[in-house]
């Protein structure tokens, strides 16, 4: 799925490869090869996993930083683009994290974001995990508010398990968001 998001919605940006690209939550690192295949320079990983950097290290990969996805190191209006896929479920308040989007993004930066949708086959609403497993108005309505211009896109596709569960229907919602005014909170 990784790279069918990425050549559907990361590729058309034609961002330069000198871009500078954060991969939020990089689980073992596949967006940073697909990234790293594609000539792109500046891209870290962000995890709070030790296992996770240990795998992209073994990958490679080195820029890597075991730290939060909600509060980042990056100086204001530094990063060209955020890739937040299937992390930001995972924060107690999207709504300051994608504040904090706002501030490192630049000017017209892109933040792409995927999410898993409510009531799906999967309940994602019961992973101990996920904290916010929002609804899509809710989700266009936190992006909005917090400076972006949203595009969203509905991604649907069917998954099968080899137990009792047979195939389920799985539905995500992705928004490729752009930074349109910071948000004057300081």
């Amino acid at each position: 799925i990784t790279e069918d998001v990425v050549t559907r919605f990361i590729d058309p940006l034609a961002l330069p490869k000198t871009a500078v690209i954060r991969d939020l939550g990089c689980g073992p690192g596949y967006f940073l090869d697909l990234m790293g295949a594609r000539g792109f320079t500046s891209v870290r990983g962000i995890t709070l996993s030790t296992d996770d950097i240990n795998i992209c290290a073994s990958k490679g990969h080195r820029d890597l930083v075991r730290g939060d996805m909600n509060f980042l190191a990056d100086a204001d209006e530094s990063v060209d683009l955020l890739f937040c896929r299937h992390s930001l479920e995972h924060s107690p308040f999207p709504y300051i994290t994608l504040i904090e989007y706002n501030r490192v993004l630049k000017p017209n930066g892109v933040l792409y974001v995927e999410v898993p949708a409510p009531d799906c086959d999967l309940a994602h609403e019961k992973n101990r995990n996920h904290y916010s497993i929002l609804g899509k108005t809710m989700w266009l309505s936190l992006l909005e508010r917090t400076g972006f211009d949203v595009t969203w896109h509905d991604y649907e596709f069917p998954v099968r398990f080899e137990d009792d569960r047979g195939q389920v229907q799985e539905r995500y919602y992705i928004f490729v968001c752009r930074r349109r005014r910071p948000m004057d909170i300081k």
